[in-house]
């Protein structure tokens, strides 16, 4: 699991968007922002943190807006890093200590 302080210590700016193509990603890590949380708020979430993670590998990617367990399975089989719940949710922390992924 990354540590979440070095996760922000090299990433102060995380910008939290809704992305569809991986080239929006390549611009952002060429203006020297590296780190992205993609929003769960689209059907397209789980295929953009895919995407992201296979075609922009310099990019760490997490998966936001996580309220559910198979939120956080489908993020991390997708290729996240880390995982944002716009609350406390016990269900997602404990999914998230199972698969060993950070849990914001």
């Amino acid at each position: 699991m990354e540590d979440i302080l070095k996760i922000a210590a090299e990433n102060p700016i995380i910008p939290v968007v809704k992305l569809e193509r991986a080239e929006d990603a390549r611009a952002l890590c060429k203006g020297g922002i590296c780190c992205m949380e993609i929003t769960f708020r689209t059907a397209a979430a789980k295929d953009a943190i895919k995407k992201v993670a296979e075609e922009v590998p310099e990019m760490l990617v997490g998966a936001g807006t996580v309220i559910g367990a198979g939120q956080v399975e489908d993020a991390v089989e997708a290729g996240a890093k880390f995982i944002v719940s716009p609350g406390l949710s016990e269900e997602v922390v404990k999914k998230c200590q199972e698969l060993d992924v950070i849990c914001l």
